[in-house]
């Protein structure tokens, strides 16, 4: 008789186990999964030092690990769309943007990513060098045209073949050496970066005459 109310025990407590065990499941099952948080879109000031420069932007970059920290890996300008043209202000996702600028037919797309968590302030800096690269291609044409004039003189009036041998060895110098200088001018890129300032929320620093 004991033996046999020991096993209807042992029966009735397996069954509140697994109805316990199946009723734990459920209540798990049924816990809400916190809500997303939305976070809205914050002003970014855009400002530049020279007049015109577009600024373009990918939402989505891909991102990687550098050694300075997350940089963009790059991308076809295709990729980026224009925001605005600076001084100019837009309301931009809470999240890391791909920035690119461009100007007379020039574009520099940024290694750095703008990350965007509040009211920003963003600040560009191009460095013009058309100057430059109008020198290196006078330096092309006159050097190539000076070495060609000074190896025709001095050939001309070689009369030996060391003479000879030195006016061509001239000319190869002068001509090489503007062929250096002009292209390294004349291939020179405009620099750009930007800087980036967190702005307070309120309206009176947003909007204060640095960033009006």
């Amino acid at each position: 008789m004991d033996c046999a109310v020991a096993r209807r025990w042992r029966a009735a407590w397996a069954l509140i186990a697994v109805v316990s065990g199946s009723g734990l499941a459920a209540a798990q099952e049924r816990v809400p999964e916190p809500p997303d948080v939305e976070l809205r879109p914050v002003t970014v000031r855009f400002r530049a030092d020279v007049a015109g420069l577009r600024v373009l932007y990918a939402q989505d970059p891909v991102l990687d690990e550098g050694a300075s920290g997350l940089v963009v890996r790059a991308a076809p300008t295709s990729r980026y769309a224009e925001l605005c043209v600076a001084p100019c202000d837009a309301e931009l996702p809470q999240t890391h943007l791909g920035l690119a600028v461009a100007r007379a037919g020039r574009v520099h797309r940024f290694e750095t990513p703008l990350g965007l968590d509040g009211p920003t302030g963003v600040r560009f800096a191009w460095d013009d060098r058309s100057e430059l690269r109008l020198a290196g291609v006078i330096a092309l044409v006159a050097g190539a045209a000076v070495a060609v004039l000074a190896g025709g003189l001095t050939l001309g009036l070689a009369t030996t073949d060391a003479e000879y041998a030195a006016g061509l060895s001239t000319s190869g110098l002068l001509l090489a050496a503007s062929l250096g200088v002009g292209l390294a001018l004349a291939l020179l890129e405009d620099s750009v970066s930007f800087s980036v300032t967190p702005l307070p929320a309120d309206g009176a620093t947003l909007y204060s005459a640095e960033w009006r």
